[in-house]
């Protein structure tokens, strides 16, 4: 990484956090007593992925401990994320953008209406026309499959849902890159690992799995990275955006033609999606990576 790059990257962050830092001062201790019923819901759906041997479990984020040791606050979320491989290379082979959306993912929350505890996960609904896939019902039923097994033990009541299964939009971010698929992913890993707020939680590999499971996919990858400051301000008020805008979910993937493509959530049309507010510190989010992710491009 050039020292340029490095220069302006620095800038950009102080920027930003010290506005966000302005705008939303959450500083909040959480009690350990509000930890205790989605800590159960959430040891409740580890061990339900444990338990079935078709699923990997892939990574899981304590969003509200994360913020609070970046001296941010927010109720309590924690999110685990899984993995059907078998269902996935079946849902890539149809779209590869559906990634953003992969591996499975579930969150255990304080719910801000009712201050109760409650799971939230995505509906195959919800993937399917975000990403235009064809009507399959061996898909859908494999992918509802995946999440009752998960949400096995979870009360009726606990289970909470979105208000909409759609966006307006797609609400995805594509940048093209200049350069192959190895370089363009290097330059993204420089740029994510640069930043001294962020945490880079792992890499999937979706065409090396898929192939396990007979489906040729182009190169695609996918990131998973985060800032619990940042995002610990922005889940403030809304901590249901620990299911799908935080972590960072960054795709590298190339078409057939053998263009390299960058893609990523709109933060704020997932908000708009799950009718919260995100305010000005999604807005800043959205803005700084979008800044980031161009610069690491060379664009």
């Amino acid at each position: 990484m050039t020292s340029k790059f490095s220069a302006r990257s620095v800038t950009l962050v102080c920027s930003l956090l010290l506005l966000a830092t302005a705008c939303s001062r959450n500083t909040e201790t959480i009690p350990e007593s509000r930890y205790v019923e989605p800590d159960k819901l959430y040891q409740t759906l580890e061990a339900n992925v444990r338990a079935n041997p078709e699923f990997e479990l892939i990574v899981d984020i304590d969003h509200s401990r994360l913020a609070a040791k970046a001296d941010s606050s927010m109720p309590p979320a924690h999110v685990l994320i899984w993995s059907d491989p078998e269902l996935e290379a079946a849902i890539l082979k149809h779209n590869p953008l559906a990634a953003v959306d992969l591996p499975l993912r579930a969150l255990a929350f304080e719910d801000q209406g009712t201050g109760k505890a409650a799971v939230i996960a995505n509906s195959y609904e919800y993937v399917a026309r975000r990403h235009s896939l064809p009507q399959d019902e061996a898909i859908r039923a494999r992918y509802d499959t995946a999440i009752a097994k998960t949400m096995k033990g979870i009360p009726d009541g606990a289970i909470a849902r979105f208000p909409s299964d759609s966006m307006p939009e797609a609400g995805l971010v594509i940048l093209e890159s200049p350069h192959d698929f190895a370089t363009t992913e290097k330059r993204i890993l420089d740029a994510i690992n640069a930043q001294s707020d962020t945490v880079n939680f792992g890499r999937v590999d979706f065409a090396a799995r898929s192939k396990k499971h007979g489906v040729a996919l182009q190169p695609t990858v996918l990131i998973l990275f985060g800032g619990p400051g940042p995002g610990g301000k922005a889940m403030g008020s809304a901590p249901t955006l620990g299911l799908d805008a935080f972590c960072q979910k960054l795709l590298i993937w190339q078409d057939a033609g053998g263009t390299v493509r960058v893609t990523f959530n709109d933060l704020l049309a997932l908000a708009e999606r799950q009718k919260v507010s995100g305010g000005i510190p999604l807005r800043l989010i959205n803005h700084r990576l979008k800044e980031t992710f161009s610069t690491a491009l060379g664009q």
